[in-house]
């Protein structure tokens, strides 16, 4: 996935907007452990299957639990995070307007337009036995069987399914307007641009001050501001990009680990392995000797 700011690829295709990661088909297990910051005008269903999954979502952090189901509204920054095969997550992303009827009703008028354009969205965190929750969670598992086995009728039963998370979170009153706070559209854009920047830069020499500056920001500032809205500091955000792309690398060439450290952005490397040790638990060479993931 790419680590800047709008997601680059289509989910699903024109006449069905509807994905899910990873795919089913297992090609994608091994890219699912660290999804950076990225936003896409898609929504988004992400459910917890095993193990303690950490999500960020907006500026609110979330440490998910087997069961959970989170709700990611269209052009909302999100960041998941699932280390070890033992952590698991699946999201469902799809258009909005992939609901919306032909025909308007009173579904429709007071529903789906309002989520398909942003006036509504769905509460963004539903707790494994909280209202609701079940229900939610036998309606994807419904999408997840139907997807499996595509035949005649398949995509019905997945935009059915769907329909069905929104009356379920409708009646259990899960669905809520909403609320710009006063300036969250500059603050929303300030966070997307600097999602950007990072995503493209992080393996470029990088300071805090040069970055505060390209948004014109003082260095005291803007490292307030990233801690607030990001939960971590700047040197730890860019670590974990330079990190999960370190380890792409390990899985998908043959590249000499010394020569990836450097071609991600880091200037020393003992330092590239503690910080890679830091987060899968080994050293990048048997991370890459075991196929870890």
């Amino acid at each position: 996935m790419d680590a800047a700011r709008r997601e680059k690829k289509e989910h699903g295709t024109l006449s069905f907007p509807f994905q899910i990661y990873p795919a089913l088909d297992g090609s994608e297990a091994d890219d699912s452990d660290f999804i950076p910051y990225h936003w896409h005008p898609e929504l988004e269903i992400i459910t917890v299957d095993a193990g303690r999954v950490s999500l960020t979502i907006a500026d609110h952090i979330y440490e998910g639990t087997r069961g959970d189901v989170f709700f990611v509204a269209g052009e909302e920054l999100h960041e998941i995070r699932a280390a070890g095969r033992e952590n698991q997550f699946r999201s469902f992303v799809f258009a909005a307007d992939f609901l919306q009827f032909a025909r308007t009703d009173q579904t429709e008028t007071e529903l789906l337009a309002p989520l398909a354009e942003g006036r509504l969205r769905f509460a963004t965190c539903l707790r494994a036995g909280a209202p609701g929750q079940r229900e939610v969670r036998t309606l994807l598992a419904q999408i997840v069987q139907a997807c499996q086995t595509p035949r005649l009728g398949s995509q019905l039963a997945v935009k059915a399914a769907l329909l069905g998370i929104v009356a379920v979170c409708a009646r259990s009153g899960l669905i809520e307007g909403r609320q710009m706070r006063p300036n969250a559209d500059y603050k929303a854009r300030q966070l997307k641009g600097i999602v950007g920047y990072l995503g493209e830069h992080f393996a470029e020499p990088l300071t805090l001050s040069a970055v505060a500056a390209q948004f014109g920001l003082s260095p005291q500032y803007f490292s307030t501001f990233f801690r607030e809205n990001f939960g971590r500091t700047f040197t730890q955000h860019v670590n974990s990009l330079r990190i999960e792309q370190a380890a792409r690398l390990l899985r998908e060439t043959d590249l000499p680990v010394m020569e990836i450290a450097f071609n991600v952005g880091f200037d020393n490397f003992s330092y590239f392995i503690k910080r890679f040790r830091e987060v899968y638990g080994v050293s990048p060479s048997h991370y890459r000797k075991d196929g870890i993931a």
